[in-house]
């Protein structure tokens, strides 16, 4: 990631999730954002096979990351993670959910 004329190294397993922004999205590493442009349809290819999950149109996961998988009505969840971080997946993701994590 380019950022002031410095590059930064991010690991795939460091990624906490990544959020989509318009035309960039939003790694979420630990405390800190990165904000590159990309798309979400470019980042799920990237992380294919890093133990990562798209749960919505806006997120990815990592499934490392989540604590625990909270069912709500019409059968969405809402994944905590290990931080607290809550995310919403949407119904269109439940069958990868079901398999990954076997609910």
């Amino acid at each position: 990631m380019k950022n002031a004329g410095r590059i930064t190294l991010i690991k795939p397993e460091d990624i906490d999730w990544v959020e989509s922004a318009d035309n960039y999205v939003n790694l979420h590493v630990g405390k800190v954002t990165h904000m590159i442009r990309d798309t979400m349809n470019s980042m799920e290819t990237q992380l294919e096979g890093k133990r990562f999950l798209r749960i919505s149109r806006s997120l990815i996961v990592n499934i490392d990351r989540v604590k625990e998988l909270h069912l709500l009505f019409h059968g969405d969840f809402v994944l905590l993670l290990h931080d607290g971080t809550k995310l919403n997946a949407s119904r269109n993701y439940r069958s990868a959910l079901k398999a990954v994590f076997g609910v």
